[in-house]
């Protein structure tokens, strides 16, 4: 079974969430105790601390979002139902703008025939929307959110559960993600393939996994054999991988 991130990987996440934040702050920009220049920033910001507390099965879906909206306003007294009704306008911009990446109906084409599936943190009714309008979703025959587990990546149980539902070991299962930490080094540290796509082009990093920097690469990673869990492993002590 081969496993997709979803963020990152297969939708432009950050392009859309840059353009929403910015909308988002027009609206409310005499409410917003930042600049518009710095919002994107620090939007991303606040979004990774709190949904990572997500993640960590510390809060809710929606107290993460409640708890986004009173740090960007810097108002701890919001209302739940006032931090909702400001986050839904955020998320009407955002879903109007998430897109797939260029790579990435082109390279799940090619893995026609091939049992793949999806680990992804987000919340399973946005994301599967997002890989539905971008034509996607049909690729997928195992799609496994941080709400199934109640635990996101970088987590092993998520992990776990897709390669449950796949009826497959760890060891038969590869995934590609963007993330070093919630995708490539979690996946490797269960015995999967890990295959990190660097889209950023990030400078050489020892992380134990093929580095790509697109989908369309992917397919010359995936020879059988020779990149095999023990060969994988192999490469990484000799310093190949992540180069």
């Amino acid at each position: 079974m081969i496993f997709f991130d979803i963020d990152g990987t297969l939708i432009d996440h950050a392009s859309a969430s840059a353009t929403a934040s910015l909308r988002f702050f027009d609206h409310f920009s005499a409410a917003i105790p930042f600049d518009r220049e710095q919002f994107p920033t620090v939007w991303e910001e606040i979004l990774s601390k709190h949904f990572n507390r997500f993640c960590r099965g510390e809060i809710s879906i929606w107290e993460q979002r409640r708890a986004r909206m009173r740090e960007i306003f810097a108002a701890p007294q919001l209302t739940d139902d006032a931090a909702d009704s400001r986050y839904q306008i955020f998320i009407g911009e955002y879903e109007s703008l998430t897109c797939a990446y260029d790579d990435a109906a082109p390279c799940l084409e090619t893995l026609a025939g091939q049992a793949l599936g999806i680990v992804s943190n987000g919340v399973r009714d946005q994301q599967l929307g997002k890989l539905k309008r971008a034509g996607l979703l049909h690729h997928f025959s195992v799609l496994v959110f941080s709400e199934d587990v109640g635990l996101g990546k970088p987590h092993p149980s998520i992990f776990l559960e897709a390669c449950r539902r796949a009826h497959a070991d760890p060891v038969q299962c590869v995934h590609i993600g963007d993330d070093l930490v919630a995708d490539v080094s979690a996946s490797f540290e269960l015995g999967m393939r890990a295959i990190w796509l660097d889209r950023l082009g990030t400078s050489r990093c020892a992380v134990p996994a093929q580095r790509i920097s697109n989908l369309n690469d992917l397919q010359s990673v995936l020879t059988p054999d020779v990149h095999s869990p023990d060969r994988q492993r192999e490469s990484i002590l000799k310093g190949t991988y992540g180069s």
